[in-house]
């Protein structure tokens, strides 16, 4: 009896750790596959946009690539990097270059099949290498079908399963990351101490897509949600991003594996509500707009010349922008101040610092969203350039003046 038992037990545990595992190793975004491999599939010779020489992300090495982009060459002799030739007799070479002969220089060859106006598959033959690496490897590797599209002068090449729909899914959810990957790179880098609130990171050993998802998931106590996408960046970036559908809702998390990977639910609600405001000013068209000249601020010189433009409806204030400009032409640094305002209170200010000499010309810009303006709670948001230093106390006196001036 007592055998019977731990032969049970024995099963549940194994059945147990399977589920787990398949778990972890389930990708949604991995359905079945209707591409039954490259000598299944026909080449369309009538299909030539794709032919010639481009540079590319990424050389045709690994089966694992899941994007590729075609950019057309330059016209000028500084074409270097990776590139990929299509062959009009359905053969393929990605190579490396350099301006100098000092590097290690990877080439692969192959054949390719254009489908048709959607699909193009890829089949490595042998990958060559020289300079400072060497080595020869016959590869004979099936890299799969990709769906091809283009988007202004650059095709973009997606790794699919055959499914067109949702392949379209893929785009679209695709270009949603990158759009949010160039926001959270404005949080993230630079002010990310002040910005703790928008990045509540965990460490994790985790590291396939799935599971750091997951993990992340736990962590909010969230069960029930979808992953539609998750993209890793290009090769030099460290932190992927995975674009989860929760209530209906799309969300984003965050992984940052320089060093130990850490995740987060990435936390913009109070930043896109604030948007919302700041995007519902700019379009009132019923805000009285009138400007003027200080006459009391501080820290004036002969040389300065200043404006302060106030947009209001009655007597509540919405927006307020102050200019700072010395008369020199010849070495203009223009400091212009942007505040937004509800319930009389800051919630959103802009701040730019714009030099522009009688050989260079340069400016950088800063957004702060305003959550609790006595207690100097921002978030940072580097706009243009490589951000300004941020001095809370400094920007709270220098809005002091102006509203002193509006009175």
């Amino acid at each position: 009896m007592k055998n019977i038992f731990l032969l049970f037990l024995s099963t549940m545990i194994m059945n147990c750790s399977k589920k787990q595992n398949d778990l972890v190793d389930y990708n949604p975004i991995e359905s079945k596959s209707n591409y039954k491999g490259f000598n299944a599939v026909k080449h369309d010779a009538s299909i030539t946009n794709l032919y010639g020489t481009w540079n590319t992300n990424e050389l045709l090495l690994s089966n694992q690539t899941k994007e590729y982009f075609l950019f057309p060459q330059s016209t000028d002799d500084y074409n270097y990097g990776d590139h990929i030739r299509l062959n009009p007799d359905q053969t393929f070479s990605s190579f490396y270059t350099a301006e100098c002969g000092n590097d290690c220089f990877t080439s692969s060859k192959g054949k390719y099949k254009i489908i048709d106006r959607n699909y193009i598959c890829f089949y490595l033959e042998k990958i060559t290498q020289s300079g400072d690496c060497s080595g020869n490897t016959e590869s004979d590797i099936d890299l799969g079908l990709y769906y091809y599209y283009k988007k202004d002068t650059i095709y973009n090449l997606l790794k699919s399963n055959g499914n067109l729909e949702q392949d379209k899914k893929s785009v679209y959810y695709r270009d949603l990351i990158s759009a949010k990957r160039v926001e959270i790179e404005k949080f993230y880098k630079g002010h990310g101490s002040l910005n703790r609130f928008m990045f509540d990171w965990k460490r994790t050993n985790n590291t396939y897509e799935t599971a750091v998802v997951a993990f992340c998931m736990a962590q909010k106590k969230i069960k029930n949600y979808e992953l539609l996408y998750y993209d890793k960046g290009n090769r030099y970036s460290t932190v992927a991003i995975g674009l989860v559908k929760v209530n209906g809702k799309f969300c984003y998390v965050i992984c940052d594996t320089w060093g130990d990977p850490i995740v987060c639910l990435y936390n913009d609600a109070e930043v896109q509500k604030i948007n919302e405001f700041v995007d519902k000013v700019e379009t009132d068209k019923s805000l009285e707009v009138r400007s003027f000249k200080p006459k009391k601020m501080s820290g004036r010189t002969p040389f300065d010349k200043e404006t302060i433009m106030v947009s209001k409806k009655g007597n509540e204030i919405y927006k307020v922008i102050y200019e700072n400009y010395p008369k020199d032409t010849e070495h203009i640094g223009v400091f212009t101040l942007t505040v937004y305002y509800r319930n009389s209170l800051p919630v959103y200010i802009d701040f730019q610092n714009e030099f522009i000499g009688s050989d260079t010309r340069s400016s950088s810009k800063t957004g702060l969203y305003i959550l609790d303006w006595e207690n100097n709670k921002v978030a940072v948001k580097i706009i243009k350039g490589d951000g300004n230093y941020v001095s809370i106390e400094w920007i709270k006196m220098k809005i002091d003046e102006i509203m002193n001036e509006i009175k």
